[in-house]
């Protein structure tokens, strides 16, 4: 993962050459102030907005060695204008966690998660009281006075905890209530469910302050593991008693509990057979389902979406994770199975209302010129060549990070080409097929829906890494 991030990095010095490079590794940000100021437009109200031109598809063609890439893509963009907008990571307020479970928990009695007694906080408090003197670990880059001011902050949240501890054991009954807990060595609040039975589970963290990733997921029992994965075609039959108008009905009920604008962006179709011979696949599995792949629109701009579950960091101390939002509902015959809502966003004042564009025929010039570098297999560790699909470029809005802001989950959303498709790495030029997500390294031999590609910059032509968020 490292290794791709290092190029990514690499070859956009590469392009951008003329421009000083920062010493430091958390400026090698873009100067955000410079890109809002380039960007930054008003229209008129009696301005009429004209969408970029734009071709109707975009093709490209690239093969050195190892590495192929093919385009054949549509192009989507939006018919309003693109705007640049301020957010932040947020909770899932409890309003929106009371619908929810309301909704998922079918009627059902749910269990929540055992509470710590008396006694056992009494015991911790003792221990952490014992430890107040001992130090970080070696390898923790911790002071001593932080490490004291996180057991000191530990020992105060286990006494308040304390006062309404139980004295034994009690079986508590879920109804979508949050429990409050806390973050060590962190000023982190976190709400939690934690809650199942034998025919579901939630797992719920609500961090309120924004500096954290809060998630939800809901899982309903026999949960089978999606092995293969392929676009839903209507013209393809599906199992008996799966329909994908009740589907859709039932994912757009997840929708309206959630209350926030989302809009279904793709769908395919899922099941566990264990082979992987492409879209004919999914016909030796147990179990079938679709996909929902669901994302936030603001003012009418969808956000881009990934199906690669990575978060914004590169593994070193330089920034907190942050995930791109992602909304996955997964439906079967008999209803919901699954619920996976990672990194919801607040969604604050606007910078710009409209955008000012670099034209199309410059960003796809700035995309070929990228791909190549990026993707060149050299250096992969049992990787002996790349094939890259693209199939489509869409006109979205991305989060990218507050710029210098290594503390809070802060940033906007600026318009960016989202280039979609697939990325295999393949050893021995055709015996193995790993699909890879972007700046992921040691993927996965199914697929796992269309990933980002590459993303750039429609206000300054610079490359975007969604993964590290800037």
């Amino acid at each position: 993962m490292k290794y791709r991030i290092g190029i990514i990095l690499f070859a956009a010095l590469l392009l951008f050459a003329c421009q000083p490079t920062p010493e430091e590794p958390i400026v090698l940000q873009k100067d955000q102030d410079l890109m809002i100021q380039q960007g930054s437009a008003t229209l008129l109200p009696e301005q009429p907005y004209t969408p970029p031109e734009v071709p109707e598809r975009y093709t490209f063609e690239y093969q050195d060695g190892a590495l192929s890439i093919h385009a054949d893509a549509e192009i989507v963009v939006p018919s309003v204008p693109m705007p640049i907008v301020n957010v932040r990571a947020q909770g899932i307020p409890q309003e929106t966690m009371y619908r929810l479970f309301q909704l998922l928990s079918d009627g059902e009695e749910l269990v929540m998660q055992r509470r710590t007694t008396k006694a056992e906080i009494a015991a911790m408090i003792q221990q952490w009281e014992e430890q107040m003197d001992a130090g970080p670990e070696a390898w923790d880059d911790m002071t001593q006075e932080e490490y004291q001011t996180g057991l000191r902050r530990k020992i105060e949240k286990a006494k308040e905890s304390y006062k309404t501890a139980p004295e034994t054991e009690e079986r508590r009954i879920a109804d979508g209530t949050y429990d409050d807990t806390y973050v060590a060595w962190s000023k982190t609040d976190c709400k939690t469910v934690v809650a199942q039975n034998q025919n579901r589970w939630f797992t719920v963290y609500s961090y309120e302050n924004g500096n954290w990733d809060s998630q939800f997921k809901y899982t309903r029992f026999p949960f089978f593991s999606v092995m293969n994965m392929a676009h839903y075609d209507e013209n393809i039959d599906l199992p008996e008693g799966l329909r994908y108008a009740d589907a859709k009905a039932e994912a757009e009920t997840v929708l309206a509990a959630i209350g926030e604008p989302f809009a279904i962006a793709a769908v395919y179709r899922v099941g566990d057979a264990a082979d992987n011979s492409g879209n004919d696949s999914l016909k030796s599995g147990t179990h079938y389902a679709l996909r929902f792949d669901c994302v936030r629109n603001v003012n009418d701009v969808p956000l881009a979406v990934d199906t690669s579950d990575f978060g914004s960091s590169d593994g070193s101390s330089y920034s907190i994770p942050w995930k791109q939002e992602s909304l996955r509902i997964i439906v079967d015959a008999d209803g919901i199975v699954s619920v996976d809502w990672g990194g919801p966003l607040a969604v604050l004042d606007s910078v710009a209302e409209a955008a000012t564009l670099m034209p199309f025929e410059k960003i796809s010039g700035i995309a070929e010129k990228m791909l190549p570098i990026i993707y060149n297999p050299t250096g992969w560790v049992e990787t002996e060549a790349m094939e890259i699909n693209v199939c489509s470029a869409r006109l979205e809005l991305i989060r990218i990070r507050e710029q210098n802001n290594t503390k809070e989950l802060q940033g906007m959303l600026v318009p960016a080409w989202v280039f979609y498709g697939t990325i295999e790495a393949k050893k021995d030029y055709a015996t193995e097929t790993m699909y890879e997500g972007y700046g992921i390294g040691g993927g996965t031999p199914f697929y796992n829906g269309d990933t980002i590609i590459l993303c750039i910059n429609a206000i300054d032509g610079s490359i975007i890494d969604p993964m590290l968020g800037y």
